[in-house]
This record gives structure tokens, sequence and C-alpha cells, in this order.
């Protein structure tokens, strides 16, 4: 018969193998390259919304809805960033179909948002 662990056990097994002296040092040796990795990330996503924000004025998507299309080119640039060809391809329709259905966006505008990213990102 299987053992479950509850939430009680979960922590207690946190609580003991928490060892702030031991993270600290580990946040300390690896700090300059986290700093590295996270301006790179943070210069793609900029990058990415500098190439959407256009398409959205030209279609004069504001508020809210603005912030959706930048989350769905943020998702795309995310996960077409390891993929490459055909698998890319459909993975970003699939993101644009679950988009589209979920928070009632524009295919039209998905599509060009897709074929800025996807244009702009797959070269790397």
């Amino acid at each position: 018969m299987p053992l479950y662990r509850t939430g009680i056990d979960m922590y207690k097994k946190y609580e003991k193998k928490f060892n702030p002296t031991l993270i600290g040092t580990r946040f300390t040796d690896v700090r300059d390259l986290a700093l590295e990795r996270a301006q790179a990330g943070l210069n793609l996503v900029a990058t990415v919304r500098d190439l959407v924000r256009p398409i959205l004025d030209e279609y004069g998507i504001a508020g809210g809805l603005r912030g959706t299309y930048l989350a769905f080119a943020t998702a795309l640039l995310r996960h077409i960033i390891r993929q490459k060809g055909a698998v890319a391809t459909k993975t970003a329709n699939g993101l644009k179909q679950y988009y589209v259905t979920t928070y009632d966006l524009d295919p039209a505008i998905c599509d060009e948002i897709i074929q800025v990213v996807v244009g702009w990102a797959i070269p790397y």
C-alpha cells in the first residue's frame, strides 16, 4: 500500500532542507551569471514588445486587451526560441488558437504578431 505524503510532511522536509546560509552562499556564487542571463532575457522581451507595439497601434488596440496581445507575443517568444522549423510553426498555431479561443483575440492580428516575432527570433 503506497504511503502518501501530507502537506505537513512536505513542509517538515522543506523546513529541514532550508538552510539560509547555504542558500545565501549559492546566490552569491551565481549572482554575476544570473544578472547576465536576466539582462539578456529582459532585452529579448523588450525587443518583442517594441516589434509588436506598432501592430497594436495600427489596429487601435489599447487598455487591457493590449496587454493580452503583448502576453501572447511574449508567450510565443518563450516557446519558439526553443523550437525551430515545423515544430515552431505548430507551436505558434496552437498558441494562437489558445489565445483566440480563451481571450477572444483577433486571429488576423495574432497572425501578424506571429510573422513579426517568428521572423525576428528564428534566425537566432
